[in-house]
């Protein structure tokens, strides 16, 4: 499934920024990304964004108070390429999902450049 519409960008897919086109598949989007659930060093994310497609909302913020949806940035440095969107989880699952791919993503990140 197509989940992403190009923002900008060059044609071959590289140098692009992706706009999720239909918020209601923010968490089938990530999913698609991310199946384990687990960022790893070419694909990782930040949450509560917010800027133009969104709030900054945090993920424990839209459990307590549903609805505003948390916003994203899929980051994929080795493509140069990021892609973002709001998701609306409602279940345990996917509060879970999506703090598991907080975490794993902070992870990944603070890894970047050093040495194993």
């Amino acid at each position: 499934m197509n989940f992403w519409t190009k923002s900008t960008g060059a044609d071959n897919g590289s140098y692009c920024v992706w706009r999720l086109h239909d918020e209601a598949l923010g968490l089938p989007a990530l999913q698609a990304l991310f199946p384990s659930g687990e960022a790893d060093e070419r694909n990782f994310v930040l949450f509560s964004t917010s800027g133009v497609h969104g709030t900054y909302q945090t993920i424990e913020e839209e459990q307590r108070s549903p609805g505003s949806g948390v916003t994203f940035m899929v980051i994929q440095p080795r493509l140069v390429m990021t892609r973002y969107g709001v998701v609306y989880p409602k279940s345990e699952e996917d509060f879970s999902f999506l703090k598991m791919l907080r975490d794993s993503s902070w992870a990944m990140m603070t890894n970047i450049g050093r040495e194993a």
